[in-house]
């Protein structure tokens, strides 16, 4: 660096330049706010209170190149003073010798807006019938994808709502519906124990029945046990 690249105000501080390609990625453009990525090429502002405050203490403003607004003193001295610029490969040169000749407050995105071709009516109303198309085919994509959903966790498929198909929901059963649903319970299971109370009686009954109707059976004793029957039957009548 010369002092050809040095702008000192009257307050005795001094601003520099330098242009190169990210060393890390731990910068922040001062305009976007944003992280300059490793490699991408950046500019860098370098204030200095004094010439006494060494180079490597100064601070650095780093900017994206394409975010960076080409100062007063770029213009006015030879592209070569421009600190890093002769180290670049011969596309980045280009890039930066356009856009110092675009001007003082010149940046690289500006000329990439205006270079843009200007398009048509017709050009435009196709990129609106493409976004169009575009737009209902992710919609149809996110519906087929609730419906996959839906079948994994339920095993069921589901179709997706339509605002225009949509069913009416049933209304939930009135508690008058409710009570003579329960009531009507309540009647057949009265009716259903006294039936069985009704069978059971009658069973219970023709049991009972069988049992007196059915036959004694007359039971012969031998001889000698009518005798000795008898015998303590004379013993008993006597005693008494």
């Amino acid at each position: 660096m010369t002092e050809q690249n040095t702008t000192a105000k009257t307050d005795g501080s001094i601003t520099t330049y330098c242009i190169e390609h990210a060393k890390t990625q731990q910068s922040k453009c001062a305009a976007c706010e944003k992280t300059i990525p490793h490699k991408s090429l950046r500019v860098a502002e370098i204030f200095r209170k004094s010439k006494k405050v060494k180079k490597d203490l100064a601070k650095h403003t780093w900017y994206h190149f394409k975010c960076f607004k080409v100062p007063e003193l770029l213009v006015r001295v030879p592209i070569e003073q421009f600190r890093g610029y002769p180290a670049l490969n011969d596309k980045d040169k280009a890039r930066v010798q356009r856009v110092i000749q675009s001007g003082v407050g010149s940046s690289w995105a500006d000329l990439m807006e205006k270079s843009k071709p200007v398009k048509t009516e017709e050009e435009l109303e196709a990129d609106k019938e493409e976004q169009a198309k575009k737009d209902k085919k992710k919609k149809e994509d996110e519906d087929s994808m609730d419906m996959d959903m839906t079948a994994n966790l339920t095993g069921t498929q589901q179709k997706p709502k339509s605002k225009a198909n949509k069913k009416p929901v049933p209304a939930s059963p009135s508690s008058d519906s409710k009570k003579a649903s329960t009531t009507e319970q309540k009647n057949k299971k009265a009716l259903k124990a006294k039936t069985d109370k009704k069978s059971k009686v009658t069973k219970n009954k023709a049991n009972a029945a069988a049992t007196v109707a059915a036959p004694v059976k007359e039971v012969k004793l031998p001889k000698e046990d009518l005798d000795e029957l008898q015998n303590f039957a004379k013993e008993f009548m006597a005693f008494k």
